[in-house]
């Protein structure tokens, strides 16, 4: 039988990755639909290139895909914990990479903020996770365990 506690914290993480989700798609969603406007907000300079307006915007692509899976893991996240373990490693070097800066320049605001926000969600995710395991479980990776 699992314990109240337990199913709490099951509860707590389905809510969080329907908020990670979310979060992913305010990013995802205006990047890839305007890549152009997207890239001068998170950089402060216009995209000189086709070539990396297409670029930028597969990159928005495979965020959009993450925040379908952090929609898809809240139905049961210790199913899909390396879906979420990958997307939370993906935020913390996006994350990383934003706070040393990009192209020798500092980041925007836009970017500082999503950087931040980025990094609370990988907080919070990885604490979820270490509450929600269970000894022995062969759903989690060994290196998770």
């Amino acid at each position: 039988m699992k314990s109240i506690a337990s199913d709490r914290a099951i509860r707590a993480f389905r809510y969080l990755l329907v908020a990670t989700a979310v979060w992913t798609l305010m990013g995802a969603i205006p990047g890839y639909l305007d890549p152009a406007a997207s890239f001068h907000r998170f950089t402060g300079a216009p995209a000189n290139s086709p070539m990396v307006l297409e670029l930028y915007r597969g990159a928005w692509g495979q965020t959009l895909l993450f925040a379908i899976g952090y929609a898809v893991a809240a139905f049961d996240p210790r199913r899909h914990v390396l879906v979420v373990a990958l997307g939370a490693i993906g935020k913390l070097l996006y994350a990383a990479r934003i706070l040393v800066g990009f192209s020798g320049g500092a980041p925007t605001g836009l970017a500082l903020f999503a950087a931040v926000g980025d990094l609370v969600f990988v907080v919070l995710i990885v604490s979820a996770m270490a509450a929600t395991r269970s000894r022995g479980d062969a759903a989690w990776p060994r290196v998770l365990a």
